[in-house]
């Protein structure tokens, strides 16, 4: 059984460009929001509904750590993450997925 997540957040770095913005993971009954944190050159929010994900992957940070992974959406959008407990994570995305 998957690890709920839901009404949870999660220490995340999201990959924009050569940036990797720092900030949380928030879960809640329909998607997830990566929140930056302010001190990134890079701010802002990214919004990602369950229902628009298409395919998620495990992916390598720097080529050679294992905690990233990348969420495929609807519109062929690659979202990549860098999270802890990745298995977890995906697990649980996976049980949300429609």
């Amino acid at each position: 059984m998957a690890e709920d997540y839901v009404n949870g957040r999660i220490g995340a770095n999201y990959m924009r460009g050569i940036e990797a913005v720092g900030g949380w993971i928030n879960f809640d009954e329909k998607g997830l929001t990566f929140r930056s944190h302010p001190i990134n050159i890079q701010t802002g929010e990214t919004r990602i509904e369950y229902a628009d994900i298409r395919e998620i992957k495990k992916r390598r940070t720097l080529g050679i750590v294992p905690n990233g992974i990348s969420i495929y959406t609807n519109d062929n959008f690659e979202h990549k993450f860098v999270i802890y407990k990745r298995e977890q994570v995906i697990e649980f995305l996976k049980s949300k997925m429609n």
